[in-house]
C-alpha cells in the first residue's frame, strides 16, 4: 500500500467517524461504527451493504483522483444509509427515500442520489455485447445477461412483442 493510499484510507475512516458522531448527536442515539472496506471498483463512489454485516465500501481510485470533493460528499452519504438502516431495522425503506433525505438535510449535506465526479482515469470494466432477437427486432445483451441465459438462470423478453429473446450467435 502506498503512502498516498494510506492517507486516503485514514481520511475516509476519520470522515466516516465524524459523520457517524454527528448523526448520533442529531438523533440522540449512538451507533456502532460499520466495517469499512476500500475495494469498490467501477463508477460508484461508495456503497452501503447491510448483509451479512453492515459495511461501507469506498472506491479508492475515485477518491485519489478527486480527493477533496470525494471526502466532502461520499462518507456522509454512505453513513446516512448506514444510520437509516440501523434506525429502521428490518424495514424495506427506499435507499434514497424521505428518511434518508431528512437525515442528509439534518446533517447539512446535499441529498442528491448520484455523484458528479469525472470518471476519466478511473478503471472501468467494459462488457461485450451479444446479439439476440425476438419476433420484432434485434437486441443486444451484456455478457452478464448472456451468461445467465447460457446457465439457464434467466430468460429475457422483448418489451414490445413480449417474446423470449433468442441468441443470434
Amino acid at each position: 500500500m502506498t503512502e498516498d493510499t494510506r492517507k486516503i484510507r485514514q481520511a475516509l475512516e476519520e470522515a466516516t467517524i465524524y459523520w457517524l458522531e454527528k448523526a448520533s448527536r442529531l438523533l440522540g442515539q449512538s451507533f456502532e461504527p460499520p466495517l469499512l472496506r476500500f475495494d469498490l471498483r467501477g463508477q460508484a463512489a461508495g456503497q452501503y451493504r447491510s448483509h451479512p454485516r453492515p459495511c461501507i465500501r469506498y472506491n479508492l481510485d475515485l477518491a485519489a483522483l478527486q480527493f477533496d470533493a470525494f471526502l466532502a460528499r461520499t462518507p456522509g452519504h454512505e453513513v446516512a444509509h448506514y444510520v437509516i438502516d440501523q434506525r429502521f431495522p428490518n424495514q424495506r425503506l427506499r435507499p434514497h427515500g424521505p428518511e434518508w433525505r431528512d437525515l442528509m438535510h439534518g446533517l447539512g449535506l446535499d441529498a442528491s442520489r448520484c455523484h458528479e465526479f469525472s470518471l476519466e482515469g478511473v478503471p472501468t470494466r467494459r462488457q461485450r455485447r451479444h446479439a439476440y432477437r425476438c419476433a420484432c427486432r434485434e437486441h443486444e445483451l451484456s455478457s452478464t445477461r448472456h451468461n445467465r441465459v447460457l446457465r439457464g438462470q434467466a430468460e429475457y423478453r422483448c418489451r414490445s412483442c413480449g417474446k423470449v429473446l433468442v441468441s443470434s450467435e
